[in-house]
């Protein structure tokens, strides 16, 4: 089949499954496995009762607009044509129609729709109120969402795989990416409820402060012990020992160095 009839049909088209493309600006990223292996049996009896969306794009080949599950059941049952519509698209609609598809039919995971408000900003040039008021929701909403791309990737993954709530991974927000972890582990070895981790999560930082203060004290004490060598070196001066000190110091450290002569021996 030509583009050009493509375009002009307005039909279900059998488009080759070798012609299809994932959207790059796909806003889906994690799949759950058991549930594409359920598709997977329903198409290989019913076949696909709904067609994909899609778009035409370079070399003969299409852009799934929506359908992703689906084009990932026919290429796995080894399909050769999959129905489709085709739609005229830029990127940018693109991306729009798929999130709008997918929250209705299909709901993404709060890191995934994060993760397509970062890329309406960056791909597009809009800001956070632009994004919000295409997509409907408040300027609060885009914010308090990717401020949830500071997460680790790989802590996403397991956040999602343990099922954790919205509110479990905002938590994590006030903590460095390795106390992330650790209180994530803790969450799930412990199977903490939204208090007790919130609890948990102002134990940590409590420590940390704490941590952090003594330090501050452990560099202050440092004026102890040269104020303990300076009254040493006195001390031997006062005494009659042949010693020579030479002290220097900077923003970042005091320097000693004290050589002792020994008594001459007696011929």
């Amino acid at each position: 089949m030509k583009k050009a009839k493509l375009r002009t049909g307005g039909q279900i088209l059998l488009v080759p499954t070798r012609d299809l493309r994932e959207n790059p600006l796909r806003p889906r990223i994690y799949y759950n496995d058991s549930r594409t292996d359920e598709l997977i049996r329903s198409v290989a009896v019913s076949g696909i009762v709904e067609p994909l969306t899609v778009s035409a794009a370079e070399n003969g080949t299409y852009v799934i607009v929506s359908g992703e599950r689906r084009y990932r059941a026919a290429k796995a049952l080894g399909y050769p044509f999959v129905p489709c519509v085709l739609l005229e698209s830029d990127a940018e609609q693109l991306l729009f129609t798929g999130l709008s598809n997918q929250l209705t039919h299909d709901p993404l995971s709060y890191f995934e729709i994060a993760l397509c408000y970062e890329k309406l900003r960056d791909c597009f040039g809009l800001t956070y109120e632009q994004t919000a008021e295409r997509l409907g929701v408040s300027a609060v909403e885009v914010l308090s969402k990717v401020r949830l791309m500071q997460i680790p990737p790989r802590l996403r993954k397991k956040i999602l795989e343990h099922g954790l709530s919205e509110s479990y991974a905002a938590i994590l927000l006030r903590h460095t990416d390795s106390e992330k972890e650790t209180l994530l582990n803790r969450i799930i070895q412990e199977r903490l409820s939204l208090s007790e981790a919130r609890s948990a999560s102002a134990q940590m930082l409590q420590g940390t402060a704490e941590s952090r203060a003594n330090i501050k004290t452990y560099y202050k004490d440092i004026t102890v012990f040269v104020n303990t060598i300076d009254r040493a070196c006195a001390a031997m001066a006062q005494g009659g020992v042949d010693a020579a000190v030479e002290k220097t110091e900077d923003d970042r450290e005091v320097t000693y160095r004290i050589v002792i002569r020994k008594a001459a021996a007696n011929v």
